[in-house]
């Protein structure tokens, strides 16, 4: 099957070298995978589009959740099947995917003999994503963290820009108005993540109820309260870790489109990667992608 290989050399903590090289020596007798590497950001989208428009049958994008997000965003609308060497620092695709995180020919393996899964697909205005966008909080941190950071200490880069952010950052307030909701909600909230899957960090999952192939997109709304900081801190901890007693100051609800205004104005995140601001509409297309999995 004619393949484009995508790799992104700049993905990941500085052990993904190793692993790069020895997905370069894996595939160099496959003559029908075409290795490429992308110099700059974007480059991974443009050579998706490429690859679609010269024929290829096969997309393999090597690298992390950034990667990919760029991959189903230059194929567009085509269905091409796209399968993924996880070299990234958060791997959060490959988590909910279970394609081996630290196993290169293993990731292989699953390309050439796994299934294809069609997979809803998300918009924010016209940028796709796969696992969330992201406003507020947590996109305050993706935008703190420093690529050489992330090169250098990996997932854990993350943890000093929390830090920050939680003694410095201000809850906005948000305008919600969801297709088939009657009413608009408003509110004042740290963060407003509107989730395609349930995983959201490592092991870490954000909803159980989100999954990748019911046509849904589920919003979950960080409420501000008189607890402040500490009280977000808790609510963050207890949905991330599935903990479900106490008071709860997390909203959820599933919709198919969804319009996010705030006042101030947020940063978003899509798919860990800051793209955008609020003020911007989001909707599902069902099925959308075609993913290579186990």
């Amino acid at each position: 099957m004619y393949t484009l290989l995508i790799i992104n050399p700049r993905a990941g903590p500085a052990q993904s070298e190793r692993k790069r090289k020895e997905l370069l020596e894996l595939v160099s007798n496959t003559p029908d995978i075409l290795p490429r590497f992308t110099d700059h950001p974007g480059q991974a989208e443009q050579l998706a589009a490429w690859a679609c428009d010269q024929g290829f049958e096969r997309i393999i994008a090597a690298g992390g959740d950034g990667t990919i997000n760029e991959v189903i965003n230059g194929i567009g609308s085509k269905k091409i099947p796209v399968g993924i060497i996880p070299l990234g620092t958060g791997n959060v695709l490959a988590h909910e995917l279970r394609i081996p995180i630290n196993h290169v020919a293993r990731a292989l393996e699953i390309i050439e003999h796994g299934r294809i899964k069609e997979i809803d697909v998300g918009y924010a205005g016209s940028r796709r994503f796969l696992l969330m966008a992201g406003l507020g909080f947590d996109a305050a941190v993706v935008d703190d963290v420093l690529p050489k950071m992330k090169d250098l200490l990996g997932k854990t880069a993350y943890v000093p820009a929390v830090v920050r952010k939680l003694f410095t950052y201000t809850p906005s307030r948000f305008r919600i108005a969801a297709a088939g909701c009657e009413e608009v909600y408003e509110t004042i909230a740290y963060a407003v993540v509107i989730a395609n899957c349930g995983t959201y960090a490592g092991s870490l999952r954000i909803s159980d109820e989100a999954v990748m192939d019911d046509g849904l997109l589920d919003v979950i709304i960080f409420e501000a309260s008189m607890g402040g900081t500490a009280q977000f801190v808790g609510a963050l901890l207890k949905t991330l870790l599935q903990i479900k007693t106490g008071k709860q100051s997390v909203t959820h609800f599933k919709c198919t489109r969804v319009r996010i205004d705030s006042d101030p104005p947020v940063k978003m995140q899509l798919d860990g990667t800051v793209s955008g601001w609020s003020g911007m509409e989001i909707t599902v297309e069902p099925r959308g992608v075609r993913l290579i999995v186990p």
